[in-house]
């Protein structure tokens, strides 16, 4: 079994992570990293890859750029381009993800290898695991993590506006692809069933897919019981002694008692952590301070200034809040630690002198800190909104409030402070119960089965998924060569030419593919393929090379497509053209394409006035265009990017066809872009004067002693792109 796993924001390394460094590098982090590496574990896995996005920036460090990292003998990081090499939040990464796409099919084509799962984690990553498993026809798995529904409502609460919601968030885009990745998902993970009951049921596709209630697990190599600092040290790696030393010393610089119990909260600076909450129930109850000492790590910062506005805000509101309160010598608010080693060793410090760990969120999707705090051995009290409620029952090792109630948080709080049994038996409780229920080997074994399962269950299905028989990227991925033809004048022409040639091209189908290059739109390019008898066709160049189609199902190249959209505005171009009164915006809505801006020149204008005057009036407009004038009358407007053999070096390098692998064959002068360069050319013998000219260029241009489909086939021939010994007879 071959695995692909994406996760694509944040930072990922297999080594020291980065846990809290900023809003996307959280939980998510951890989960995929260890569901990577324990998957490659079991013996019917082959290979894991975690895909994620290559940053190259000063900023963060430069392992963030290694195109692979090993964490195992069968498995490995495989960073992608994405959007650039700066280090950006996820909300803008939306409009790269299909450049993402494109790049994790060519690495996969390259290493011949079909995924038997994609996994997409987060909806950044769901899109493109659709996409990426829509075009190998294999099964898409989704976790969403967190949801965009639940966000948008958070934040329609707090008072913003639907527009600048989706304007700082890509919101709408979010919850769409969300939609999209329940309707096609064989199977969507979810942690718990607060998830998978509430939090789905917001989708208007929250009822299609099967859902896999697995909970994540947690690393019990770095997650093991407190033990007497004293007494144990000598047993322990030295990277937890020191990073013992480490927090201990930092919370000294706050004059704290050292021996006095230890209330614990670790989280990002975001309100709906409402770390407020526990910070007010401390300072407004002189027991609950005699009781104990506070310690809040929110997040890492350098410079509070320096932070987000919302991570600014709620920062300060801590930093006020312990002022009024004057809690200084009973309460920290350290401004770093190494997620790898620090906070394991937080949970066990807070344990070893009979401490509670309290996560106060509103709401808690899953619960990892509830987990890892118990399986130290350190009792925990948190919402009752969410996963901690299956951790209550699974693990009885805390206690679960009302967190709006400051009342039931002081109040769980002292109970675990005062009643030592009862912390003792929550400490006992979580230690042994977090490795029945919560260990990664645990979460692999039933996400295995999960997978296993596949197609043996009936679901609802609002989409139709490619099976691997017709997937386009298995075709594709098989082939070693191609033929890309102009329709009209070289493919089309001579019907019995055509025959013999579509007779070599079955012949040699496993290992030939065949797609046309042509200025026909899609529906009228496959109406006369059909109409002739000269499909099927692998793909489609349409729109003067402006659109790319795939397969029988024709699926749209939404990388070719996000590719052309750089410095391209079509408004601007019919603004550009509107004063030109010797042009004629075709009235076809065919024609005009998003790519694609198509007028007819007024008969008899002399064409030497006429385009120059284009090239002018688009001068000024900060477009980079292409303008392709043919058969004297059509003038087609295109991206700079576009071209038919622009387009054909996409493909080669996207499906990791060599250029000299693919033969082009052409009759016009429209047809000169892509028959120069690398690739295998043919000039067909009834061609026009005008590509004469590639006589005398260096271009690898072969010119037909024969007319139509039978000089393409002779070209084929020719080149000897199949079996030489086929090609000589």
């Amino acid at each position: 079994m071959y695995i692909q796993l994406i996760s694509i924001h944040g930072l990922i390394r297999g080594n020291r992570v980065e846990m809290g460094r900023d809003a996307d590098t959280g939980g998510q982090v951890r989960y995929v990293l260890e569901l990577a590496k324990t998957l490659s574990e079991f013996d019917e896995v082959d290979q894991v890859d975690l895909f994620t996005r290559r940053v190259k920036d000063k900023t963060v460090s430069e392992e963030y750029s290694e195109p692979i990292e090993e964490l195992g003998p069968k498995c490995r990081i495989v960073r992608l381009p994405c959007g650039g090499g700066k280090y950006i939040r996820k909300e803008k990464l939306w409009p790269h993800l299909d450049d993402f796409v494109d790049a994790m099919i060519s690495f996969t084509r390259k290493e011949g290898r079909t995924p038997d799962i994609v996994h997409g984690h987060y909806a950044d990553a769901g899109y493109v695991a659709m996409e990426v498993a829509g075009a190998f026809g294999v099964p898409l798995v989704f976790t969403g993590h967190s949801l965009g529904r639940d966000k948008k409502a958070y934040l329609v609460e707090e008072g913003r506006s639907q527009e600048s919601i989706d304007r700082e968030f890509n919101m709408d885009r979010r919850i769409f692809a969300e939609e999209n990745c329940l309707a096609a998902a064989e199977f969507v993970v979810v942690s718990t069933r607060h998830e998978r009951d509430k939090q789905y049921a917001q989708y208007n596709n929250g009822g299609y897919p099967t859902f896999r209630v697995i909970p994540p697990g947690t690393s019990l190599d770095r997650f093991f019981p407190y033990y007497d600092y004293e007494i144990s040290s000598d047993n322990i790696d030295p990277q937890f002694k020191q990073a013992r030393m480490r927090m201990a010393n930092e919370l000294d610089r706050f004059h704290f008692q050292s021996d006095k119990p230890l209330i614990l909260a670790l989280c990002r600076p975001d309100k709906r952590k409402n770390i407020n909450a526990l910070v007010e129930a401390y300072g407004e109850d002189k027991e609950l301070q005699a009781l104990a000492n506070l310690a809040v790590f929110a997040g890492i910062r350098k410079n509070i200034a320096e932070m987000s506005e919302s991570e600014q805000q709620v920062l300060t509101d801590i930093l006020l809040m312990m002022d009024r309160y004057d809690l200084y010598g009973r309460m920290a608010v350290p401004k770093r630690h190494d997620s790898e080693r620090d906070v394991p060793e937080l949970y066990r410090l807070a344990a070893s002198v009979g401490g509670v760990f309290v996560n106060p969120a509103f709401v808690e999707p899953f619960g990892l800190t509830y987990i890892e705090s118990s399986a130290v051995g350190l009792p925990f009290v948190g919402t009752e909104n969410g996963g901690p409620q299956d951790i209550k029952e699974n693990c009885e090792s805390g206690l679960i409030v009302n967190v709006s109630d400051r009342g039931e948080i002081t109040d769980a709080i002292k109970k675990l402070l005062t009643d030592r049994p009862f912390w003792e038996q929550c400490s006992n409780n979580g230690i042994n119960r977090v490795r029945e229920h919560y260990t990664w080997k645990k979460h692999c074994e039933q996400y295995l089965d999960a997978i296993k399962k596949i197609g043996t269950e009936e679901r609802r299905t609002v989409n139709i998924k490619p099976s691997a028989e017709t997937a386009y990227g298995r075709r594709l991925s098989a082939l070693s060569s191609m033929l890309i033809t102009d329709i009209d004048n070289t493919l089309l022409g001579d019907d019995d030419a055509l025959k013999e040639l579509r007779a070599y091209l079955t012949e040699h189908n496993k290992e030939l593919g065949a797609g046309v290059a042509t200025g026909h739109y899609l529906d009228s390019a496959t109406k006369v393929i059909e109409k002739n008898g000269a499909g099927p066709m692998d793909l489609f160049i349409t729109s003067v090379g402006t659109e790319i189609y795939y397969g029988s199902d024709l699926v749209a190249d939404k990388g070719w497509a996000s590719h052309l959209r750089a410095k391209w505005n079509r408004d601007r171009v019919e603004e550009a053209m509107k004063p030109l009164e010797f042009i004629t915006l075709q009235s076809d809505e065919k024609t005009q394409r998003e790519f694609k801006v198509s007028y007819d020149l007024e008969e008899d204008y002399p064409v030497e006035d006429a385009l120059p005057a284009i090239h002018h009036a688009l001068g000024g407009m900060r477009v980079a265009y292409s303008l392709i004038f043919s058969h004297g009358t059509y003038i087609d407007i295109i991206p700079h990017r576009a071209s038919k053999g622009k387009a054909i070096r996409f493909i080669s390098n996207k499906w990791n066809i060599p250029l000299e692998h693919i033969a082009t064959a052409g009759d016009s002068g429209n047809d000169t872009d892509m028959l120069k360069g690398r690739t295998a050319g043919v000039v067909v013998a009834n061609h026009s004067d005008e590509l004469d000219v590639l006589k005398q260029s260096s271009a690898r241009v072969y010119f037909a002693k024969k007319n139509y489909a039978a000089g393409v086939l002779e070209g084929l021939r020719h080149y000897r792109l199949v079996d030489a010994q086929e090609m000589a007879s």
